[in-house]
């Protein structure tokens, strides 16, 4: 009888442990759908000229002015584009509605699902500049806080009358960062280069690399030493 028991208990027991299972794996299946079905709403798809987030169904354009770069944004994405092993990612900007702005790290692109357009250097009216080693101001080796300066840098540049070159040779780069109170969430970052002959701005809309005459020399930008052959 005890073997009996035994028997018809361990019989129960594989059949609860059985039926355990098929809804543990019933659950699992469950919340993998909930999770495919979330991943998919959150990615973004190629819309025209645009992407558009599957979730809202906004639909972002890339800004033209490659120069706007965000001051600081999110940590985690908000969304992202995803296709086979490819997967690019776009960030909130802080201080800004995602719904209304992202950034794409990996393209070092900020997307506008707004019909605002964002203006050059001067409607930016800059009021601070730091030059960068680096595309970060980590790396800052001069901070511009004369507003003369600024303006001055900022006219010469736009200036279609201003020398420019299509090549400089034997540089050093930097970045140039300029910041505004009147679009506080952005740097306006333009490459700065110099060469023994003097300093420049690359355009990269034109390719062009603008002349910036005496602007730059108090800050000692090209470090090379000039030699001869003998």
């Amino acid at each position: 009888m005890t073997m009996i028991l035994s028997q018809e208990n361990s019989d129960i027991k594989e059949k609860n442990m059985k039926k355990y299972t098929r809804i543990i794996c019933f659950a699992m299946a469950l919340i993998c759908l909930a999770l495919s079905l979330t991943s998919c709403a959150n990615k973004m798809t190629i819309n025209g000229n645009g992407l558009t987030h599957k979730k809202t169904g906004i639909t972002y354009t890339y800004v033209l002015d490659p120069a706007y770069q965000p001051i600081e944004y999110e940590t985690e994405a908000y969304t992202k584009w995803k296709r086979n092993d490819v997967k690019i990612e776009y960030f909130a900007i802080k201080g800004l509605e995602p719904t209304e702005w992202l950034y794409c790290p990996m393209m070092g692109e900020v997307l506008c699902a707004t019909d605002e357009v964002l203006p050059d250097l001067r409607g930016f009216e800059p009021t601070g500049a730091y030059i960068c080693i680096e595309a970060t101001t980590a790396y800052t080796i001069h901070e511009i806080d004369s507003q003369d300066l600024i303006n001055k840098i900022s006219e010469r540049y736009l200036d279609e009358n201003t020398t420019s070159y299509s090549t400089v040779m034997d540089s050093e780069n930097y970045t140039i960062k300029f910041t505004s109170e009147k679009y506080p969430e952005f740097y306006y970052s333009l490459v700065l280069v110099a060469d023994c002959d003097g300093v420049y701005i690359h355009d990269r809309l034109t390719g062009r690399y603008i002349d910036m005459g005496l602007l730059f020399n108090d800050y000692n930008l090209y470090t090379g030493d000039d030699y001869e052959e003998e």
